[in-house]
């Protein structure tokens, strides 16, 4: 046996079964080990308490002497370990999580696809948002916090990646609310295949309810792309982030971000400056958000001007805005659908 090898997937099992089980193992010791498709494989045994029986668990595959693994770990307080049967446990338990791994790594390439059609279409249905701004076992939403629009002119773009330095792209809504301040919501939900994602991110406007979306169009100047036949819609995310925020408040926070290099150079604005505002947020609301954190409300600091950042659903994209109209004719919303979770829940 690979001492190095041995020890790591010990660790890496025990770790599982904390994730998995809430419990660390009291005792755990490696028994046997075996080859499968040109990896290695470690069977443990293990207590839960030092009365009662000990179980079976499994970590590998390592490739040679790697010292790292291919993430195939099982092990359950279920499967009781018995000298006779506790190889031939092990190595049905490795082709188990192998097997699984590689449907769900194929089902999950199928679905972000799916989604990918989902953020590309330029049409949404009420009914798509609603199911997603509800509080069940899956699925939940928040006020992430206040954006201040003095202007009346709201802007939609990747804060991190396109509102500061040389390749700005940041369009400027066409459509003019009235100058205020309003809060910013997000539906997010949970799904073993992804874990936490914030689903579409919502500027309130009223609290009056949409009956319908309309594409939101940008000031033709400020597009993220044009063409001969007109402008896109919509704005690219390169940095996993989007924001909502006024027309001056984004010229203000380029001014910031240009400032902050001045002061700090050789350094990363998100490593160096709003990674700690994202771990706090996180270490604050852990249970609605992934490690690091996916959602800030950010004031600049030599304005006070309010905006918020939420992490882009799947991650980078081109991503579209749509107002939302109430039965009146007057915009109660603005939205930016990034997961349809009814994708991954189906």
């Amino acid at each position: 046996m690979n001492k190095k090898q041995v020890k790591t997937a010990e660790k890496a099992l025990t770790d599982w079964l904390i994730n998995e089980y809430g419990q660390e193992p009291l005792k755990m010791e490696c028994t046997h080990d075996f080859e499968m498709d040109g990896l290695t494989y470690y069977v443990f045994k293990f207590q839960k308490e030092k009365r009662g029986g000990a179980f079976v668990g499994v970590c590998g595959g390592f490739k040679d002497d790697s010292p790292e693994h291919c993430g195939h770990i099982f092990g359950t307080f279920d499967d009781l370990y018995t000298e006779d049967t506790a190889l031939d446990m092990g190595r049905k338990m490795a082709a188990f999580i192998r097997d699984f791994q590689q449907r769900s790594e194929s089902n999950f390439e199928e679905m972000f696809k799916a989604n990918l059609d989902f953020i590309s279409r330029t049409e949404i249905e009420t009914d798509i948002v609603e199911r997603q701004f509800v509080r069940t076992n899956t699925r939940f939403y928040l006020t992430v916090g206040t954006v201040d629009i003095p202007t009346g002119r709201v802007v939609a773009a990747d804060p991190l990646c396109y509102l500061s330095g040389n390749h700005i792209i940041a369009p400027v809504l066409e459509r003019e609310i009235p100058p205020g301040s309003y809060p910013a919501e997000v539906a997010l939900f949970r799904n073993p295949e992804v874990g936490i994602r914030m689903c579409t991110a919502r500027l309130k406007i009223s609290d009056n309810k949409a009956v319908r979306y309309e594409l939101a169009k940008p000031v033709p100047e400020t597009a993220a792309f044009k063409a001969r036949d007109g402008v896109m819609t919509g704005f690219p995310v390169d940095a996993g982030m989007m924001c909502f925020c006024d027309e001056k408040t984004a010229g203000d926070f380029a001014l910031f971000i240009e400032s902050w290099h001045r002061k700090n150079p050789g350094k990363n604005h998100y490593d160096d400056y709003f990674a700690a505002i994202f771990a706090e947020s996180y270490n604050r609301q852990p249970q609605f958000q992934r490690e690091g954190g996916d959602l800030i409300e950010w004031a600049n600091p030599e304005t006070n001007g309010r905006m918020v950042m939420i992490a882009s659903g799947l991650g980078d994209g081109f991503y579209q805005c749509y107002w939302g109209i109430d039965k009146d004719g007057g915009v109660c919303e603005l939205i930016v659908p990034m997961v349809n979770p009814d994708i991954f829940e189906n």
